[in-house]
């Protein structure tokens, strides 16, 4: 099974985003080697995951220290906790000749991405936004009128 980011995802920083896109990439990796039945390399993955995630943490971190993001405190807490659940989703994942174990840590990997995503990162977009490092994810705006030709509207 292969994950993607989903554009509702996107902070609107390319940087933060770019990062996000490795993470992807990162389990996406961890996926197709279970699919290939290569339970050897998950170890190697796993650490490789755990790196770019403690990366992005740091980049994460400095930005919004840089920009003076209010909850920034909240936010390293939060990374910690998300570090140390990755640990433990290592450790889960020592046993590489297990299908289901191998599958519990692709899981837990996602769950991890998408709690850092959406969980964590939504909370600040529009605190970039508004400091003009992140285009808004919004198309249309409420006060512009949608161009639906009038025989289209039901």
């Amino acid at each position: 099974m292969k994950i993607e980011l989903l554009e509702s995802l996107l902070t609107g920083h390319s940087g933060i985003d770019g990062e996000h896109r490795q993470i992807v990439d990162a389990i996406n990796k961890v996926s197709k080697v279970i699919e290939d039945g290569e339970f050897e390399k998950c170890p190697d993955l796993l650490d490789d995951f755990l790196k770019i995630c403690a990366a992005h943490f740091k980049s994460e971190e400095k930005i919004l220290a840089k920009l003076g993001y209010p909850d920034l405190q909240e936010h390293i807490v939060f990374h910690r906790e998300l570090t140390l659940k990755a640990k433990a989703v290592r450790v889960l994942c020592m046993d590489c000749h297990d299908p289901q174990s191998i599958r519990r840590c692709f899981d837990e990997m996602s769950a991890l991405l998408i709690e850092d995503v959406v969980k964590g990162d939504m909370a600040f977009v529009s605190f970039l936004i508004d400091k003009g490092v992140a285009k808004s994810r919004l198309h249309i705006s409420f006060f512009e009128k949608p161009n639906f030709p009038a025989d289209k509207i039901a």
